[in-house]
């Protein structure tokens, strides 16, 4: 069905193909809203969506890549594959990273602030993290170690699966609650529902090792890389603890933090 011969539907050797329309359009914010659709670059990527049950449409290969055997028997019933023409590919994502294997996926569905009433372990909450990077090693982490989902505020609902991120989390996105909210919105339902809320502060009496100790579950909050928290969060923080640094370093990346506080917990959360 995706071998490449004249007139064939599944192969994409021109931008005039009418499946190249849309993948270009899914490069942008407004075309991902548009459309409900999101682009996953990358095999492990897929296959990491597909274990999360995220709906596949299409697969496309272009270059010397193929599609795996493994990936063929897990598509999603009625997905396509399609080869793309290896200069198509450039002309495709011009600017962007060029992808020799990518997906189409409809757009998961977003998850509300009510579902942490039924997560029973921690929570990790970024507030204005801009870095795809940072995110996506938090991310990684959060699912290695048992966190049992990640809020993130004040960021576009459409953004959460930007390809860079998914790239960035090597598709672990898929696999952990991923909750948008406002930070009004997430310090409401802190209070309604009375969550211990806890912050770095490098001034704090606690350190990280006394973590282990507390028994109930915690949202454990990482401001922006620039700012760190806001007020608000600090005020409302119900715990603070530092992580205990050498006097010749001012401070640490947020990921690497994110790391180190998520990691004191990992008892708690993988029991």
């Amino acid at each position: 069905m995706d071998e490449p011969t004249a007139n064939n539907p599944f192969f994409i050797d021109s931008l005039n193909h009418p499946l190249a329309g849309p993948i270009r359009k899914l490069l942008s914010r407004e075309g991902r809203r548009e459309l409900n659709q999101i682009l996953i670059d990358d095999e492990e990527n897929i296959l990491q969506a597909l274990e999360a049950g995220v709906d596949i449409e299409s697969v496309y290969y272009a270059g010397e890549e193929t599609v795996s055997d493994e990936l063929r028997k897990k598509l999603t019933p009625g997905a396509t594959i399609h080869e793309v023409a290896k200069r198509t590919s450039k002309k495709l994502f011009e600017n962007d990273k060029i992808s020799r294997i990518f997906a189409v996926a409809q757009t998961p569905k977003r998850i509300a602030l009510d579902a942490l009433k039924t997560i029973k372990k921690d929570i990790v909450v970024l507030e204005d993290l801009s870095i795809s990077g940072n995110i996506g090693n938090i991310t990684r982490t959060s699912l290695a170690l048992g966190i049992g989902g990640i809020v993130l505020l004040n960021m576009d609902p459409v953004d959460l699966y930007d390809r860079r991120l998914i790239r960035a989390s090597r598709g672990c996105l898929f696999s952990l609650p991923m909750i948008p909210a406002s930070t009004e919105d997430f310090l409401n339902y802190c209070r309604t529902h009375k969550e211990t809320l806890l912050v770095m502060d490098m001034n704090a009496d606690k350190t990280i090792d006394d973590l282990a100790a507390v028994s109930n579950r915690m949202l454990i909050v990482f401001g922006s890389e620039k700012e760190g928290c806001s007020p608000e969060i600090e005020n409302a923080a119900t715990l603070k603890a530092r992580i205990p640094i050498g006097n010749k370093v001012e401070s640490l990346n947020v990921s690497a933090s994110a790391g180190i506080a998520i990691y004191s917990r990992a008892k708690v959360n993988q029991r």
